[in-house]
């Protein structure tokens, strides 16, 4: 029988990149170490990158990291009968998703402000979209607790002020302000090296050990006090979960295709699915940097960024 084709739909260039990089990745340790369980055929994510992949015949398709894509992208595959494997997105029947549930993010962040014997906190972002669409409702549920809340940035709940400067109070709270610190992880490091010497009870920032930025984050914050809340399991070990699952159930079985393949990898992913969708039990830590996952150790920049098959 012929080997199956799978389509890797990946960001491989602007600011999603980096989820791409760690996609192919995983897709390049499969093929070293079980060759020729499928033909694994690397897609660019473009908007009209569903309606080639779907005029092809590919068994699955796993990727897209570009939520604007994939929503559309999901109808397409799904009157096609395509499996689709999302590790990087949360998708929706009869879609497969590894990625985290986004919507207690707010909390998290809020619950450690508190946690942190916060007594304002200060909610610095960027204009990326989900760090803008994630200020508003921190600063919100902040408020809420009591606790005096400003924020730094574009259109977030709350009156613009002016970035701090060394010396200066914040918070108005001297060493009991938190800073929480909203941009993608690739930005991070130049922002905290920028508030180097303000008077922080702790930082706090969203972070991911997966992706090739983390080194550089860590870097970037040895002089202020930073804790990270991030996703468990990790962007590498989600992905890796859903490539390996996939190559397993083809595998088993070439002919495999639509609900029974989907059937078959969600009985051998390494994380379980649970019946809403999502992975069972995932959730977010909050530790110092120090104490995040160590599966960069394992997924290092230079092997991220090593030489993958051409995309389409």
């Amino acid at each position: 029988m012929p080997v199956p084709a799978v389509a890797v739909v990946a960001p491989l260039t602007g600011p999603r990149t980096a989820a791409g990089t760690v996609l192919l990745a995983e897709v390049d340790r499969i093929r070293g170490g079980a060759p020729g369980t499928a033909d694994w055929q690397v897609f660019r994510e473009t908007p009209d990158v569903a309606h080639a992949v779907a005029a092809g015949d590919y068994s699955a398709v796993v990727g897209h990291a570009d939520p604007s894509v994939a929503d559309g992208a999901l109808d397409v595959y799904r009157r096609a009968g395509l499996t689709c494997l999302l590790p990087l997105l949360p998708g929706r029947a009869p879609a497969l998703s590894w990625a985290p549930d986004e919507t207690h993010l707010a909390r998290a962040l809020a619950d450690a402000t508190l946690a942190l014997g916060a007594t304002a906190l200060t909610v610095a972002y960027d204009d990326d979209h989900g760090s803008t669409a994630l200020a508003g409702p921190l600063a919100a549920r902040t408020r809420a607790t009591g606790l005096a809340v400003r924020t730094d940035g574009g259109t977030a709940d709350g009156p613009p002020v002016a970035s701090a400067v060394p010396g200066h109070d914040p918070g108005g709270a001297g060493s009991g302000a938190v800073l929480a610190l909203l941009a993608p992880q690739h930005r991070l490091p130049a922002l905290l090296r920028a508030r180097e010497g303000e008077p922080w009870r702790a930082v706090l920032v969203v972070a991911d050990c997966g992706l090739p930025s983390f080194d550089a984050l860590v870097a970037a914050a040895v002089r202020l006090p930073v804790w990270a809340v991030h996703p468990e399991p990790c962007l590498v070990r989600r992905t890796r979960a859903a490539v390996a699952a996939l190559a397993a159930a083809l595998a088993e079985d070439p002919s495999l295709r639509g609900a029974r393949l989907a059937a078959r990898v969600l009985s051998r992913s390494a994380l379980l699915l649970g019946p809403g969708g999502g992975l069972l039990g995932e959730g977010r830590r909050v530790s110092r940097l120090s104490a995040v996952c160590p599966i960069r150790a394992a997924a290092r920049e230079d092997a991220l960024t090593a030489p993958h098959a051409p995309a389409r």
